[in-house]
């Protein structure tokens, strides 16, 4: 198991209960169509036929071609009907994935619009899974990620982008290099699942794919930005000190667009959580040029407040004063992360800064002093 994995595995264990870290947080607000199965009464697969007015009111029936769950003795699993009216184009016959609710009231709450023919296989047999079993589910899963039904595929992914950084590292041994580099570099791949499947080439593939990830790195453009945290991460897993060279670089580099670094930045967080001592000269290197940054320095000194990581305290505190750390929450960040320092220059720092502003220091002593403090992680 590469060292990666192995680190992230080990280090967040079944602790870890957020979403992937390298997909997009959205997917959290999204249901899978299995979740949705689970609670739904009754799940079919129609095809809409006969809309017409009766009165008032559409109607359009539905005729079910595919029975995947039926949990109540009020729905007739061959012909549903809806009281509303659905356009139908009898020269391209549409077919819907129906989740029914019954309180006692026939309610489809959700439809969804299908573009293949294979989802209802998919989801019948997705429904047989152990949701406990979270490997064997994801393995389920990465076999449908390049499925030729786009509706397929899609919640494939969706299901990856909800698990875990800790399952899906624990899941990475079981899977084919060569299909997720067959994801990558299929130019019909989403971009937003590039993130993804980079840290899952970096978690399995070998050296040979460096230049596929380096590669994919130099050609994503702003609108696939947020995919580099994993494509960097992927090649830092593979090849560290290439990954590193080119997340600090892209950086420091004024010619880079901003949600580039952002992206950097995301990969710099990550390892702090995964892999802090493997990489902390690392992470630190890309945080001091972050700091130095104007338009990022707020971020990343609340990043080094809240880790307690002091390492960087003499070149947080020069940059205060500074024309391009002027803004409010740069210099708002850098006396928070001196009050919490408590080191003897942030100590001075303190009382220097209170002759002149003194209202803003009591009001962020205030703001802090009911805060948490961080993990004791100083200078080594």
């Amino acid at each position: 198991m590469p060292r990666l994995i192995a680190g992230l595995t080990m280090f967040l264990g079944a602790t870890s209960v957020f979403a992937c870290t390298y997909c997009d947080p959205g997917s959290l607000k999204v249901s899978t169509l299995r979740q949705e199965a689970r609670s739904a009464k009754v799940v079919v697969v129609v095809r809409p036929v006969n809309p017409r007015l009766v009165g008032e009111q559409g109607m359009t029936d539905l005729v079910v071609e595919q029975l995947l769950k039926n949990d109540s003795k009020q729905v007739d699993p061959k012909l549903l009907v809806l009281n509303r009216w659905i356009p139908v184009d009898a020269r391209k016959p549409s077919r819907l994935l129906v989740f029914v609710d019954v309180t006692p009231q026939f309610d489809p709450y959700r439809g969804v619009p299908l573009r293949g023919t294979d989802v209802g296989g998919y989801l019948k047999e997705a429904m047989k899974l152990d949701d406990r079993d979270r490997n064997a589910s994801l393995k389920f899963y990465f076999q449908y990620l390049d499925h030729a039904d786009p509706d397929v595929a899609s919640d494939a992914f969706l299901e990856f982008a909800k698990a875990t950084d800790a399952e899906i590292a624990d899941v990475c041994k079981h899977l084919e290099a060569a299909k997720i580099r067959q994801l990558l570099t299929n130019p019909k791949t989403p971009a937003d699942r590039l993130g993804l499947y980079g840290f899952l080439l970096g978690a399995t593939g070998t050296a040979k794919d460096v230049n596929v990830l380096v590669k994919l790195i130099r050609e994503t453009d702003a609108s696939a930005s947020n995919a580099l945290s994993g494509l960097l991460g992927g090649l830092i897993s593979l090849d560290p000190k290439a990954g590193w060279q080119m997340t600090i670089g892209m950086i420091s580099d004024e010619k880079i667009p901003y949600q580039h670094k952002l992206a950097a930045m995301g990969t710099l967080r990550f390892f702090q959580i995964c892999q802090p001592k493997n990489f902390r000269p690392q992470i630190l290197e890309g945080m001091r040029a972050i700091v130095r940054r104007g338009d990022m320095a707020d971020m990343a000194v609340e990043d080094l407040r809240r880790w307690g990581w002091w390492d960087l305290s003499d070149e947080v505190l020069a940059q205060y004063g500074k024309p391009t750390h002027a803004a409010p929450l740069v210099k708002n960040s850098i006396i928070r992360y001196a009050i919490t320092c408590r080191d003897t220059s942030s100590k001075e720092f303190l009382t220097r800064t209170r002759r002149t502003e003194s209202t803003l220091v009591d009001e962020i002593e205030e703001s802090l002093a009911s805060e948490k403090p961080p993990p004791t992680n100083s200078k080594p």
